[in-house]
């Protein structure tokens, strides 16, 4: 599944990086209101891991992530994602 995938690689990211969950959230956060929309998703991880994924892609990673039901990523739910 290409969620995993990218989760995986986001969590190389990280580890490579030094950077923690809250430094890769601030950056998909690009309007800064504390939660990851899907044109941020989809920024983020093309900027980040340099893959372009697909509209469903990107939904069914938020869909996997979304533990309380807004269609967007908080800082908990990234964290619980990639802990």
């Amino acid at each position: 599944m290409a969620s995993n995938k990218t989760l995986e690689k986001l969590k190389d990211v990280m580890s490579d990086g030094g950077k923690s969950v809250e430094d890769l959230f601030n950056e998909i956060d690009t309007d800064g209101d504390g939660t990851i929309n899907g044109p941020e998703l989809y920024k983020g991880i093309k900027s980040i891991v340099g893959e372009a994924l697909t509209p469903d892609q990107i939904s069914s990673i938020i869909k996997s992530l979304d533990t309380d039901g807004d269609n967007r990523i908080d800082v908990m739910e990234l964290r619980n994602a990639l802990s």
